[in-house]
């Protein structure tokens, strides 16, 4: 694992299945291509995983159906399942795209009724985008205040997006690095980024800006996923 990698990953390693989440995510979403053993290898060895590790969380994947594979020669290969390649599309806007513009309104309601659709905050408190019938309906246009931000993202996101914060604060590529460790470096960064966001209610960045900058640290990931560009799998089976 190169310093830039272990930079961006923090202390604790990935998850392997995670991480071969990501790889087929960011590398394989939108078509059925397969991605073979050798360079799924190559690629989580890049962030110190043995090959066992790997065929271990292949199996795992394969079971909980978000992957399926195929034999070609002595090789085996892997492609993302339907339900996978879905899963996939539907994670790619909350992690390539930008914040949700949309407007969202506090409804206050009658605690012993059912609770309108939307985000709960607390008993008779829910962020609703439509206005709620017999509710008072407040609209929202700033930070939530920390205890609603406390019940709506969990302690541990909430302190994973301050580290990566700090990881990232002033990093930048190193400019020798091959172009295997820029496509995991992105991998790494692409990772992390979906290991929050993905845990984070699809509002606005503003309001949780009493408790942390999500819309700065949205803004650093994208700068450095624009920088370290796509790597298509054509080029990483070139260079393996």
């Amino acid at each position: 694992m190169t310093p830039a990698i272990h930079h961006i990953l923090g202390q604790e390693r990935p998850r392997v299945w995670s991480f071969i989440v990501t790889i087929f995510g960011d590398l394989a979403r939108a078509d059925s291509r397969y991605i073979s053993s050798r360079t799924l290898n190559r690629l989580t060895a890049q962030i110190g995983v043995k090959p066992e590790a790997t065929r271990v969380a292949l199996h795992r994947l394969r079971k909980e159906d978000w992957l399926e594979s195929a034999k070609f020669g002595r090789e085996s290969h892997y492609r993302l399942t339907d339900n996978g390649r879905a899963l996939s599309r539907e994670a790619a806007p909350r992690i390539y795209g930008a914040a949700s513009d949309e407007a969202w309104m506090l409804a206050l309601y009658d605690p012993n009724k059912i609770a309108p659709e939307g985000l709960r905050v607390s008993s008779g408190i829910s962020l609703v985008t439509s206005e709620c019938a017999g509710a008072m309906n407040l609209a929202v246009t700033g930070p939530l205040p920390l205890w609603m931000v406390d019940r709506l993202v969990q302690g541990d996101v909430q302190g994973a997006i301050h580290n990566l914060h700090a990881r990232l604060a002033g990093f930048t590529a190193e400019p020798d690095a091959t172009e295997l460790d820029r496509a995991v470096l992105r991998l790494s960064l692409v990772h992390e980024w979906r290991r929050i966001i993905l845990r984070v209610p699809n509002v606005p960045d503003v309001l949780f800006e009493n408790a942390f900058s999500l819309g700065e640290l949205r803004g650093v990931v994208q700068r450095l996923l624009s920088s370290l560009s796509d790597v298509s799998l054509e080029q990483l089976v070139d260079i393996f």
